[in-house]
């Protein structure tokens, strides 16, 4: 029989944060989210960037606002390449058009929370929380122990994080929207133990990088393509 103040006894309590990567959310000062710190002469030698436009030279171009505008349009246009079948693709545009006027703020949309809440490579940390809850649960108590939540931890280490880097992805326009994530949250947010079940409601917030870094810019395969993109955004549900 438990009593007052055993620990083994205490249920956990919630919400209760699950798992958080080491890099944070809402990191502006990531490699991938600076702009305009960067010299022509180090972008034209250093980066090897010279055939950047099929209609101008914006390193020469004398309206920047106009250079600008082509740009975009030209890389909406391009991005038709990876974003061709399926739900999802208006989401390239979208973000495309959110970076040229939304300055900075960040984006989120609906097309995003159905992509991951549906998406394959949400299962490998959702079976391994899955697992912990099974394993872990106090049946006779109907509790999941206060003790236990390392327990858990340590299988979401286990896991992989979600991607969108599958072949359907590279054409249905995730991977060139999002690809990758930067910083994750997963959080227990309800739990219902009753009659050898349970019932839980996990949350995953995640989020991502509309950007490129130095990494994404010299990478072998990426960078032959014109519509270089290792995409990166918000991405909740």
């Amino acid at each position: 029989m438990a009593t007052y103040g055993d620990k083994s006894a205490q249920a956990i309590r919630l919400p209760t944060l699950l798992f958080t990567t080491q890099r944070q959310m809402d990191d502006y000062n990531a490699a991938d989210m600076r702009y305009g710190d960067i010299s022509v002469d180090r972008l034209q030698q250093h980066y090897k960037l010279s055939d950047i436009s099929a209609y101008i030279n914006p390193f020469t171009y004398p309206d920047r606002a106009h250079s600008a505008r082509v740009l975009f349009d030209e890389f909406r246009y391009l991005s038709g390449t990876f974003s061709f079948v399926g739900d999802y693709q208006p989401l390239i545009g979208k973000m495309i058009t959110h970076m040229q006027v939304a300055d900075g703020a960040k984006f989120t949309d609906t097309l995003l929370d159905k992509a991951l809440a549906e998406h394959s490579s949400l299962e490998s940390s959702l079976e391994r929380i899955k697992k912990a809850l099974t394993i872990h649960t106090d049946w006779e108590r109907n509790t999941f122990p206060r003790t236990k939540w390392e327990k858990m931890q340590e299988e979401i280490m286990e896991s992989t994080l979600p991607k969108f880097n599958n072949w359907m992805d590279r054409i249905n326009g995730l991977t060139i929207s999002v690809h990758d994530l930067w910083a994750a949250n997963i959080t227990l947010k309800s739990l219902e133990i009753k009659d050898n079940r349970y019932k839980a409601d996990v949350h995953y917030h995640i989020q991502d990088h509309f950007g490129l870094d130095d990494n994404d810019i010299t990478h072998r395969l990426y960078r032959q393509f014109r519509a270089n993109s290792d995409n990166k955004c918000n991405a909740r549900t």
